[in-house]
């Protein structure tokens, strides 16, 4: 499954979730109006290509009583359901509440992730998330909903492990800015299950070919369509689903795991 595929599933999964929220039957006439039928509308849930257009994309979203801010999100990434490069600014994310990449995780059964400063999301501590919100630009009202999201997400993350592959390949700055013993110890302990690896690249071998910016590479259900690569920025969250984009960042990160050490192995 592309991942033109993948972001249709992503904006029918947002739909039906606002559709059952309002408490709408798939049935519903005015659904089936505004779309065309039932059936395009069951299709369009199932992320199926359908046609219709970002302006019936939000008309139906609206007819489910959806915030605005998300109403626009998903008109604007409808834009993009056939696109292999396309990118979801960090305020429309804020604004709307849909990260696209959270959902693209939620169906991921392989995830491999770079950092270069900081440890992976799924890998942090409460108070290594604590640290990472409270010095970052969130006011201080929304820093106790950002840590319970970020838990839930890892909760739900964990949870699948016997259905799913992580690695995670750091920088040894990683280990070494905040990263204290009990955080160091819950990478290890994580490290221990079958499904999950995660190791770090000795400073005293680097620098390291193309491994500068940190990106992950997303697999799904169909191993034999690309997967995505992902790279977050504070403006924006950007994806790449085109084959050479996927290719190189994939033989990046095979690189840097060979060159890496288990993260037992880490000294301070």
């Amino acid at each position: 499954m592309s991942t033109a595929s993948e972001l249709r599933r992503q904006v029918g999964r947002e739909l039906e979730a606002q559709r059952e929220l309002a408490g709408i039957k798939v049935t519903d006439k005015e659904a089936a109006a505004i779309v065309g039928s039932t059936r395009t509308l069951k299709r369009l849930e199932a992320g199926v290509k359908v046609r219709v257009t970002f302006v019936v994309i939000g008309r139906l979203a609206e007819h489910y009583g959806a915030p605005r801010q998300t109403r626009f999100e998903l008109e604007r990434i409808w834009r993009f359901v056939d696109d292999e490069i396309w990118a979801q600014p960090s305020h429309a994310i804020e604004n709307s509440g849909w990260d696209a990449y959270v959902e693209f995780e939620r169906l991921a059964v392989g995830i491999d992730k770079f950092e270069t400063m900081f440890v992976p999301g799924p890998l942090q501590t409460e108070d290594y998330v604590r640290r990472v919100f409270e010095r970052g630009d969130a006011a201080p009202d929304r820093i106790p909903v950002l840590i319970n999201n970020r838990l839930a997400r890892q909760a739900e993350l964990m949870n699948r492990l016997d259905s799913i592959r992580l690695r995670f390949l750091v920088t040894e700055a990683v280990l070494r800015s905040g990263c204290d013993a009990g955080q160091l110890n819950h990478m290890i302990q994580l490290d221990e299950h079958p499904n999950v690896t995660v190791r770090f690249l000795p400073e005293l071998h680097g620098p390291y070919r193309n491994l500068a910016v940190p990106f992950s590479v997303l697999s799904f259900r169909n191993s034999e369509d690309p997967s995505i690569v992902y790279l977050e920025s504070p403006y924006e969250h950007r994806f790449y689903e085109n084959s050479d984009a996927v290719g190189k960042y994939s033989q990046v990160l095979e690189g840097g795991f060979s060159a890496a050490k288990s993260v037992k192995e880490f000294k301070r």
